[in-house]
């Protein structure tokens, strides 16, 4: 049961003994070790710099930082808060302590806030068995047989575990009437003048000559156990765990911006030029990094203006100064997204079915090539598609960069290319271009002169393509 739950003269009999280790009470005391305090405050304080450790800087988003370090620290705390109210709480009436006490009526054994009692007025008898390891004592296990049942308690010290046993046997003896069972000037001994003699016994292996002497010789009165209280339900600690743990989720929190908004922008100044880009945009996009948002645009923009028109080397310099002048003015926009539009205007007689594949077969060569030359994390190329069907291109809609043509009779392309640094721009540069039919196959031609388009376009805006990096092989599993 609960130490609260017992009746309040049981609780100060047993907080006298406790405190006294047993002196002058009418029963034999043993005390405990108890570490689990000393534990939970190096727990404690380790779990909070733990903690600590693995969420500072705060790089992630501050409230799931919040929630970690809140948890984090309510553990740590609970734990260090545990010890102290143990430290502190022992004359509570609330926590027993760690011990067994044994007087002539009952067996009491302590754990925390929990004691169990055990009645001894049917005590028929007491064995301790001594436990060693590699010769070095342990504790001594004493079990008392009351009436048919058995009840072993552990005692951490010789000497108090050999003095218990004893006085317990001595208590059995008192009760049984003595050695032939006649004695009842024994049996009527009051129950602290009984524990004084077992007590006497315990201490000199000596029964004394007049037992009834003993009875003025404690002034201690041993009660009888009742359960008369009820344990509390804690919901009081409960609620200021919460309160006190919404305080620290804010607190964290608010903390957690200043210091994440600092620590994300070194991470980002601390990687590769090229790398930066996307995390700068990304830094400019969140609406709670502010600290350095005036750096991070500079240092964005600063690279579209040192890398664009060093990667834009078309032979055609009107159409790479446009291509170039629509990619640099992505560095102001949230998203370094460029809307492509291509579309087949008129297709040879009858490939009009053909006309997607065509498309599509442009749009992702030209979006792959412009994008691996110019640099993916400068620029995106997307297709605009038909709100009505989203599997086809919505060849009406206006795009920052347009490429349409129209086959002639003779199977050759005129092209024309639009350029607009946004969509609802005016055009920066319309110009129009011609490929010559290709050779071949007939019912591949249109599609050969399409590619061909394609390739021209390239050469014209960016010059050379370049070709993405092979990603490595997947390493064999043993080389982990």
């Amino acid at each position: 049961m609960q130490f609260e739950e017992l009746d309040g003269e049981t609780r100060d009999y047993l907080i006298f003994a406790r405190e006294k280790q047993g002196k002058g009470a009418p029963g034999i005391f043993a005390g405990k070790s108890n570490y689990l305090p000393v534990i939970g405050i190096i727990l404690g304080f380790l779990v909070m710099i733990a903690t600590l450790f693995f969420t500072f800087p705060p790089t992630e988003h501050p409230v799931k930082e919040a929630m970690l370090q809140t948890a984090g620290f309510l553990l740590g705390g609970w734990m260090i808060v545990a010890a102290l109210r143990v430290w502190t709480g022992g004359r509570s009436g609330k926590y027993a302590g760690h011990f067994v006490y044994a007087d002539p009526d009952n067996l009491y054994e302590a754990n925390g806030s929990t004691i169990e009692v055990t009645d001894l007025c049917d005590l028929r008898d007491a064995k301790a068995m001594q436990n060693f390891n590699d010769g070095k004592y342990q504790n001594t296990a004493i079990t008392v047989k009351v009436g048919k049942e058995r009840k072993t308690v552990e005692v951490n010290d010789e000497e108090r575990g050999r003095r218990m046993a004893v006085f317990l046997n001595a208590v059995s003896y008192m009760r049984d009437g003595g050695e032939d069972g006649r004695d009842e000037e024994l049996r009527k001994l009051t129950p602290e003048a009984m524990g004084a003699v077992a007590k006497q016994v315990a201490r000199t292996g000596q029964f004394p000559n007049d037992p009834r002497a003993a009875e003025d010789q404690e002034g201690v009165r041993i009660p009888q156990p009742k359960k008369e209280g009820r344990a509390s339900t804690g919901l009081l600690a409960i609620l200021v765990t919460i309160v006190v743990g919404a305080l620290m989720f804010f607190g964290f929190k608010t903390m957690n911006k200043p210091f994440r908004d600092h620590a994300v922008f070194d991470q980002i100044k601390a990687l590769p030029a090229k790398e930066q880009a996307p995390f700068l945009r990304q830094y400019l996009l969140n609406p709670d990094f502010k600290a350095h948002r005036d750096e991070a645009q500079q240092m964005l923009e600063s690279y579209y203006d040192a890398n664009a028109r060093t990667n834009i080397n078309g032979t055609d310099k009107q159409l790479a100064q446009a291509l170039g002048d629509v990619v640099i003015a992505l560095k102001s926009k949230p998203a370094p997204v460029v809307s492509l539009v291509v579309c087949e205007e008129e297709s040879p007689a009858g490939q009009l079915q053909s006309r997607a594949g065509r498309e599509t077969a442009v749009q992702v060569k030209l979006a792959d090539k412009w994008g691996a030359t110019i640099g993916d994390e400068m620029v995106v190329f997307a297709s605009l598609t038909d709100p009505d069907n989203p599997s086809a291109p919505d060849r009406t809609a206006k795009g920052m960069i347009e490429v349409k043509w129209k086959f002639t009779s003779a199977g050759a392309i005129i092209y024309t290319m639009l350029f607009r640094k946004s969509p609802d721009d005016e055009a920066i540069l319309l110009k129009e271009g011609t490929i010559a039919s290709a050779q071949g196959d007939p019912a591949t031609r249109a599609e050969l002169t399409a590619q061909a388009m394609a390739d021209q376009i390239i050469q014209a805006t960016v010059g050379t393509a370049r070709l993405r990096p092979t990603p490595p092989p997947d390493a064999p599993a043993g080389d982990f």
